[in-house]
């Protein structure tokens, strides 16, 4: 299994709105809600930090995870909405061992 991890930092007093775009998206598209399942907010370290967590199986089910994602044709909407909220951002993957 592996963790994958986006990790945002929402520009200054946005991660409020951030965090209801992503609770937003899981409702919108319940059938690929494995992708973003936990969403994360600081409780330390830098302010406004926001992580979504998604758990699969292997890369190649990341790999389709993420296209099915991509080629949504909402989903060009709500990125939309999302860019203005959000600084920077990464993506970590990590093995879950147990």
């Amino acid at each position: 299994m592996i963790l994958v991890r986006d990790v945002f930092q929402a520009k200054y007093g946005k991660a409020d709105e951030l965090v209801v775009l992503f609770k937003e998206a899981r409702l919108k598209w319940p059938a690929i809600a494995q992708y973003g399942s936990r969403v994360l907010t600081d409780a330390s370290g830098p302010f406004f930090t926001i992580v979504t967590e998604t758990e699969v199986v292997s890369f190649a089910e990341w790999e389709r995870t993420i296209a099915e994602v991509f080629s949504l044709p909402e989903f060009g909407n709500w990125f939309t909405r999302m860019q203005p909220l959000v600084e920077s951002g990464r993506r970590e993957f990590y093995n879950i061992v147990s």
